[in-house]
């Protein structure tokens, strides 16, 4: 089995940041949150960011727009995808087989819209429950490594693709790493982080 992650492996961007904008153009109101989610973005890119950090932003954001928004989420999903369906990287998506794991911070209600085109039968996401507007799981750093075990137990990676060292926690379960910057794929040292 491989695994890769989703943003900035499979999808080129960061989906959840890329769906926010997409959000501040059908609710102007959103704007007043895009300082927090950018600064959010940096501590990600410098591997900074904590998980209870990702939880309290959500908290905002849901409660302000998911709870008071009229939007149709099926209907903004729907045209998020086509939108950026562009940004998936056919070259990640030939790659990928039916017993390959998709583990990402990409929320389910965004990745399951396009599930069936990414091959896998294997996706481990961050867990958002749409209906009552709350997060019960971030796939990231660590908790990567909890929700694989729970699902997977010791099962070994064969070569996992990542863009991020916040997944250096997932690289100790993986035989070989590969470090993803666009289309340029590197297979690194990976006793050299772990």
């Amino acid at each position: 089995m491989n695994a890769y992650d989703f943003d900035n492996t499979i999808y080129d961007g960061e989906s959840i940041y890329d769906f926010f904008v997409f959000c501040i153009k059908k609710n102007i109101f959103l704007l007043k949150y895009f300082p927090l989610v950018l600064f959010r973005l940096i501590e990600y890119k410098l591997n900074l960011l904590k998980v209870e950090k990702i939880y309290e932003t959500c908290e905002v954001i849901i409660n302000y727009f998911f709870k008071k928004s009229k939007l149709d989420y099926n209907e903004l999903i729907k045209e998020f995808w086509n939108k950026n369906h562009k940004k998936l990287k056919n070259q990640f998506i030939d790659m990928l087989k039916e017993d390959d794991l998709i583990i990402t911070g990409c929320p389910n209600f965004l990745i399951e819209y396009i599930k069936d085109e990414l091959k896998v039968k294997n996706i481990i996401c961050t867990d958002f429950d749409l209906k009552n507007q709350r997060v019960n799981f971030i796939c990231f750093g660590k908790n990567k490594v909890v929700a694989y075990k729970e699902k997977f137990n010791n099962k070994k990676i064969n070569k996992f693709y990542t863009d991020s060292l916040s997944d250096i926690p997932f690289m100790e379960l993986s035989n070989e790493v590969y470090l993803v910057n666009k289309n340029n794929i590197k297979k690194i040292d990976k006793s050299k982080y772990i």
